[in-house]
């Protein structure tokens, strides 16, 4: 499984870097790196894949460069993990590894993961403390189980609390360790695991799902604050956007996609909708299928999704 597994790696960073490594000494057949930053000096202590050499150049080439060595197959993105680009980044990979340095970024990967059914396994480290929890492509207990959103104030950041080097190669060693259970068929889903470099001192323990999680608990809608939808707009209807061609609203299902639409572009519902739902005359892609084909307005929407609504013409 190892040799023909592909593992999404969010951040070629301190966390990124050690990871990226261990999985490829470790026999994964295909890394695929997503990445928009250069390697700085500052960096270097932690972000082995580096030296003196690789300093203003981007990561991704430095990264690749070294990794290929290890005999894995590198695939390269050149952007941050972003809603526009989350399904086409998850496509064909059977494990995610999240080691981004915003809550914005992790919370999206979890978001995105979750509707992906993919397993990730997340990971942070600052100052002398450092995190890995693995979640089970069933998506509960999941990230937000623990940490629920986005903090209302910005967290410290490597450059102000600082990192110690060797502490974060041992998170990233737990994090790789996770991976590669989800790629043997371990039940490693929920296992969370804490260290304390300062007392020396690693917990690792099994989370349970949380009922009220807004993303996997019982009942709750998916979270999709972070992952609106991109939604082409005909002629016809720009009227009601403000004579825009492309609106974004959030929505896990097409329903819903409408209805979030319809509170921001008041009108827009009753132009696409009846009592037995699409109307006849209109058109709902959601990429290159329409939604008749699917299960209507019930279609799960998943990131970097694009809804297009097309009329009915006649002509010749």
């Amino acid at each position: 499984m190892r040799r023909s597994a592909r593992v999404l790696v969010v951040g070629v960073g301190g966390l990124g870097c050690p990871v990226a490594l261990v999985l490829a000494r470790a026999g994964v057949g295909t890394l695929r790196l997503c990445d928009d930053d250069v390697v700085d000096e500052s960096n270097l202590h932690r972000q082995i894949l580096f030296d003196a050499s690789s300093i203003g150049k981007p990561k991704l080439d430095e990264a690749k460069r070294v990794l290929e060595h290890e005999g894995a197959r590198i695939e390269v993105t050149r952007t941050r993990f972003l809603p526009e680009v989350a399904r086409e980044l998850l496509e064909g990979c059977d494990v995610v590894v999240e080691g981004a340095d915003n809550f914005p970024t992790k919370f999206l990967v979890a978001d995105a993961c979750a509707r992906a059914k993919i397993p990730v396994v997340h990971a942070a480290a600052v100052a002398m403390h450092g995190t890995a929890l693995a979640v089970g492509a069933r998506g509960a207990p999941c990230y937000r189980c623990v940490f629920e959103d986005v903090p209302p104030a910005e967290a410290a950041t490597c450059a102000e609390a600082g990192v110690l080097g060797p502490m974060v190669g041992v998170v990233a060693a737990l994090q790789a360790d996770l991976a590669l259970g989800f790629l043997d068929g371990k039940d490693v889903a929920g296992t969370f695991v804490s260290y304390d470099a300062e007392r020396d001192f690693l917990r690792r323990t099994r989370i349970a799902a949380r009922p009220s999680c807004v993303l996997c608990g019982g009942g709750a809608r998916r979270y999709i604050s972070d992952m609106e939808t991109t939604v082409r707009i005909p002629a016809p209807l720009r009227t009601l956007t403000g004579g825009k061609d492309e609106v974004t609203a959030g929505g896990a299902t097409v329903g819903e996609l409408i209805d979030e639409l319809d509170k921001k572009h008041p009108g827009i519902k009753e132009r696409l909708l009846d009592e037995k739902g699409v109307r006849r005359f209109v058109n709902i892609y959601v990429g290159e299928e329409d939604v008749r084909f699917l299960e209507g307005l019930k279609t799960a929407l998943q990131a970097g999704d694009k809804v297009s609504i097309v009329p009915a013409i006649a002509g010749g």
